[in-house]
């Protein structure tokens, strides 16, 4: 009995890794634009999986955006389908330095300017939500 039992674990962790070894791995964005168009669009439609994906690991912007979400998961079912059909639209794209962004964008919800900070380190791009900080997105 338990060279059957030896025999069905063995063949469930060959399943195992063979699930895991094909799992399809998450590509990141390879520019600045991009990084800053895939945050913006899982920030409107509330995906914060892929938004934390995106977000700079720094205490000020972990900070800021946990209050996003809260600022989010408050408002209502009709303002959260709102921020989920709304379409966006960079208005202004500058490249400071080889690695930093800034972009301009609005969205068709909230129709005024706001901007996000992209920067590059470690070979990646990262939106550094510090940044909002001057008062351009809602989070109270």
């Amino acid at each position: 009995m338990n060279r059957t039992l030896l025999k069905y674990a063995s063949i469930f962790f060959v399943c195992l890794i063979g699930l895991i070894a094909c799992k399809p791995k998450v590509e990141r964005p390879h520019t600045a634009l991009d990084t800053g168009r895939v945050f913006i669009r899982a920030s409107l439609d509330g995906d914060f999986k892929t938004a934390e994906n995106l977000l700079l690991k720094d205490s000020e912007s972990v900070q800021l955006f946990d209050r996003y979400k809260l600022y989010y998961n408050r408002i209502s079912d009709v303002e959260k389908k709102n921020f989920k059909s709304a379409d966006y639209m960079i208005n202004k794209y500058s490249d400071e330095n080889d690695s930093t962004t800034i972009i301009n964008y609005s969205n068709s919800f909230i129709n005024r300017p706001m901007e996000i900070k992209v920067v590059k380190t470690g070979g990646d791009w990262w939106v550094d939500f510090s940044y909002i900080s001057s008062g351009n997105l809602p989070l109270n």
